[in-house]
């Protein structure tokens, strides 16, 4: 879903994680090879635009590569909002490009992670 928005995604399945912290968006990490990159995550069921299963989207910043049959490790850093219905697509991209905007800000103030557990449990403070 998030490539027709203009944000590509990697969808990462929700099975086998044990605990996950509450639904919403974040900035995070996302390791790909060996390398920690940022991104932005959303976990749920995407109310704007719903459809099956509640997952977890991983926009990666500044990345253009294929990670279909991949695994990754994720890093949940900052919760930066709760899910929320928008009106329309148009509406729902203007808010996930704040969120970027949101997610850039805080990485630019905060240190990578150099590593960590699968969906670890995210940092509370700003």
């Amino acid at each position: 879903m998030g490539r027709t928005l203009g944000f590509p995604t990697a969808n990462i399945s929700l099975e086998g994680n044990p605990s996950l912290p509450q639904n919403g968006v974040y900035a995070a990490q996302i390791e790909v090879d060996g390398q920690w990159l940022p991104c932005i995550l959303n976990q749920g069921r995407h109310p704007t635009l719903p459809q099956g299963a509640p997952t977890i989207e991983a926009h990666i910043l500044d990345f253009s590569g294929n990670l279909y049959q991949r695994r990754v490790t994720v890093c949940y850093r900052k919760f930066l909002r709760p899910e929320v219905r928008f009106a329309d697509a148009s509406a729902l991209r203007a808010q996930i490009a704040r969120d970027e905007a949101d997610a850039r800000a805080w990485f630019a103030t905060h240190p990578f992670c150099e590593s960590a557990s699968i969906l670890e449990t995210p940092e509370q403070s700003v």
